[in-house]
Formats: structure tokens, C-alpha cells, sequence
């Protein structure tokens, strides 16, 4: 029996005959020549060590590994391939790793549960870590034949994961190559849930997952734009005094604080304190009228007499008026600041909201006067002088209520922003009858960093 081949050689195609029988090693060697091409051609092991080497920040508190793998999925790009039957992902982990290279991150998710990965392109395989002889690449060397038999071919109707070649030329090679093939399950995000620019990277999670029974730290700055207004009270000899003071001081100036804070949070409370820098501002604008001197003028309205007898009584109606000889008008406009360095102490409570919390705080304020400027209303005399002529109280107390929601932006950094309100319980001035109280309402905005 002859059968046709086309058959290349270096020279281009020609027609050769060939016996089934005498022409079979050549088939045979087809495949084997397939294998050692796999198996020795150049991976691309550069671009996949850089991809492990890749640095990733992931945290985790007793989740489960299937909200751990999607959300390593988002940050990184890769696609997960396992057998439900070796990796259960109802398993709850935790992890704290901050621009760790991603082989360190899966070896911290897969170690503790006896897994080995692999990485292919994009995707991650998952597999079971099995005994050595299941391992694939086991090669034997090369052993020469005495005598070459006719190779007999052998068709099985069972699915192996064996496969022997052998190539018979005057060395004989064996290759035998273990294939395993395992269901797998591959993780795949539908289009409705395509990557956004803003997830790339991030690693967002829920804040209500830090309020755990574990003490932790932020640190961050706040500013504060406040309406500041002052409380006048005085005793009844100064009643007239008082109300100048109240029609001439008037809220037209912004007052605000810039702060620094540390807080320390265990569940769902908080405490801190810090240091800012707070300004109060408020207008004057006071008028008077002063006269000094003066006469009265006598006008003749009217004359009439009367008769009594045989003599004339005359009468007269007179109107008399005050002429002042200096009269002059006073207006004292000023803008009037008063500055503090500032300690403050407060509690807070935080409840959880969606992604964020709501909270709750309220403390104390300890201020150091240290700048004022602007007029005062003198209360002994007439006019009114410069306000560095007082003394100033050297320290104000107060307290605060504020309110607000806190939300994620970083895996690290949360903003927050509220409404406040503040009150000083001491008058600013020391040894001064008119007592004067500092109160300001206004919005309190700030970003937070979890040390």
C-alpha cells in the first residue's frame, strides 16, 4: 500500500512516495516535536514578575474571601480562575496590607488555606497544592535502544491525562507530561458593572467596618465659617451704656477657625483634641451729638394792656429759645477683631450612615487671647477710644455642639462636614462693666487620615 505525502524540504515542495509502514516514525515524530516546542518556547515570565511585583494596599475585617477577591479584582485587573470545591469563599479573612507587591497580598489570602496560584496574563488560577508526582514537567532522560520495534497504535475511548510520545530515531527520547484539568470558575464582572475611572486603585469600604472594638487614630484639619456675634450685660447704673452697646455693634464681619485635630476611636466613640487658630470679627458704628455753651434768645410774641381803674397794666407773652454756641456730631466706625489661639477638648459619638457615619460631638475650648483690634464705647464719658486700652481676659473658656456626616474618599481619607455652634462662658474683658460674650454659628468642613 503507497500513500502520497507532500513533504518539505529545504530546497521547496516535492512529491515523494512513502510506505504507510516505513513513513510512521516520521508521524510519530509530529507530536513529539509539538511537546518540546510547548514546552521550551520563551514565556512571558518578565511581564508576569512585574505584575507580582506590582504594589497593592488592601484591608479586610472578617470578611468573606469572595468580597476580598472582588474587590483585589477592581484595584488590579485580574480575573480569578478556582475549583469551588478547593477554595471556599464563605471563608472570612482579615488583612491590613499597605502597598505590599501583590505575590505578598495573595500569599497572605492563599497560604493559610493550602492553595497555590498561577498567573496567566490577567488571570489568576487557583489550585490545590497536591502530592509531588501530580506535578506537571517530570522529563526522563534520554536511554538508547538495541532493537527497534514496529510502534503499535493503540486507540483508548477513556479520557487520560497521561500522554507518552516517543520519537524513534538512533536516540530514543521519552517525554511523558502530566495534564490535570480541573472545573473552574471564573470571575467576571458584567458590563452594567464596568470599572469606573474613579474605582481604579481604590479600595473603598464601608466606615462603619472601623468601628470595631480596636483603638484607632486620625489625624486631619478643619475650617470653620462662623457668624460671630457678642452678648452685652451690665448693671443697672450702666442700662443707658448698655444700649449703645447694642445698637452699635452689629455682626457684618465673618469670624472663622483653621484646627488641627488627633483623634483616637474605639467603636463607635471618639475622643480628641488639637489646636487652631480662631478669629472673631464684628462692626462698630456709634454716633453722638455734643454742645457746649449757649444762650437763650427772648422773643416778643404778643402785647396787650388792661384797664383798672384809672390805670393801664401792659402784659406781655414772651418765647424764649436755647441757642448753643458749639455744637458737634460725632460717628466712630470701626471694624473690631478679636483673636485666639485655641486648645480644644471634645467627645464624640458616631453612628452609621449608608457608606458614612452621622456624629455628634461636643467639648470644651480653652482660648489665649492673643491680638485685638478695632474701638470701644467708653462708659464713663462720651466717645469712644481704642480697644488695646482695655485688659483682656489672658484666657476664655467656651463650649461647642457640632453635627455632621462623615464619608470615605481613600481607603485612608474620609471628609466630613457639619453645622456648629459655640458660646464663650467668660466676658473677654477683665475688670470692664459692660460684660461682653462671644457667639458664633456657622458650617465646619475637614479631612481625616487614619494614622
Amino acid at each position: 500500500m503507497v500513500l502520497k505525502l507532500w513533504f518539505i524540504n529545504p530546497g521547496g515542495f516535492s512529491l515523494k512516495h512513502f510506505s504507510v509502514f516505513n513513513g510512521l516514525h516520521y508521524l510519530l515524530a509530529i507530536p513529539a516535536l509539538m511537546v518540546l516546542f510547548f514546552l521550551f518556547s520563551p514565556a512571558p515570565s518578565q511581564a508576569q514578575s512585574s505584575k507580582m511585583n506590582e504594589p497593592v494596599s488592601i484591608t479586610a475585617a472578617n470578611e468573606p474571601v469572595a468580597t476580598v477577591l472582588d474587590r483585589l479584582s477592581r484595584n488590579t485587573g485580574l480575573t480569578f480562575s478556582y475549583n469551588p470545591d478547593q477554595l471556599n469563599t464563605s471563608h472570612r479573612i482579615t488583612l491590613n496590607m499597605v502597598r505590599k507587591p501583590l505575590s505578598e497580598v495573595l500569599e497572605a489570602i492563599f497560604n493559610p488555606l493550602n492553595l497555590n496560584f498561577r498567573l496567566n496574563g490577567n488571570q489568576l488560577v487557583i489550585f490545590g497544592a497536591g502530592p509531588a508526582e501530580s506535578r506537571p514537567s517530570v522529563q526522563e532522560s534520554a536511554k538508547p535502544l538495541i532493537s527497534v520495534a514496529v510502534p503499535q497504535v493503540i486507540t483508548r475511548h477513556d479520557t487520560v491525562f497521561l500522554t507518552s510520545t516517543t520519537y524513534l530515531t538512533d536516540t530514543i527520547t521519552r517525554t511523558d507530561t502530566v495534564l490535570k484539568f480541573d472545573t473552574v470558575f471564573i470571575l467576571k464582572r458584567s458590563a452594567d458593572e464596568r470599572i469606573g475611572k474613579g474605582q481604579i486603585f481604590s479600595d473603598l469600604s464601608s466606615l462603619e467596618k472601623e468601628l470595631t472594638r480596636e483603638l484607632r487614630f486620625h489625624a486631619g484639619f478643619t475650617v470653620n465659617w462662623m457668624n460671630g456675634i457678642s452678648r452685652f450685660t451690665a448693671g443697672s447704673e450702666y442700662r443707658e451704656k448698655l444700649n449703645d452697646y447694642k445698637e452699635a455693634y452689629s455682626n457684618k464681619n465673618i469670624s472663622g477657625s483653621l484646627a488641627l485635630e488627633l483623634m483616637a476611636s474605639y467603636n463607635r466613640t471618639s475622643a480628641g483634641t488639637g489646636i487652631s487658630y480662631a478669629s472673631f470679627g464684628e462692626r462698630l458704628s456709634y454716633s453722638i451729638q455734643i454742645s457746649t455753651g449757649g444762650y437763650f434768645r427772648k422773643d416778643t410774641l404778643d402785647a396787650y394792656y388792661t384797664l383798672a381803674g384809672a390805670d393801664t397794666s401792659w402784659f406781655y407773652v414772651m418765647d424764649s429759645t436755647y441757642i448753643p454756641l458749639d455744637l458737634k456730631q460725632y460717628d466712630y466706625r470701626s471694624s473690631v477683631r478679636r483673636n485666639y489661639i485655641e486648645i480644644p477638648l471634645f467627645a464624640q459619638y458616631n453612628f452609621p450612615v449608608g457608606q458614612g457615619l452621622l456624629y455628634f460631638r461636643g467639648g470644651l475650648i480653652a482660648g489665649i487671647s492673643s491680638k485685638v483690634s478695632g474701638l470701644y464705647i467708653y462708659t464713663d464719658n462720651d466717645g469712644a477710644g481704642d480697644i488695646k486700652e482695655l485688659e483682656m481676659r489672658p484666657i476664655v473658656f467656651s463650649w461647642q455642639l457640632e453635627s455632621g456626616i462623615q464619608m470615605p474618599v481613600y481607603p485612608r481619607i474620609s471628609v466630613k462636614a457639619g453645622i456648629m455652634y459655640r458660646r464663650q462662658m467668660q466676658s473677654v474683658y477683665k475688670d470692664f462693666p459692660i460684660e461682653t460674650r462671644i457667639d458664633a454659628f456657622g458650617l465646619s468642613c475637614g479631612i481625616l487620615y487614619k494614622i
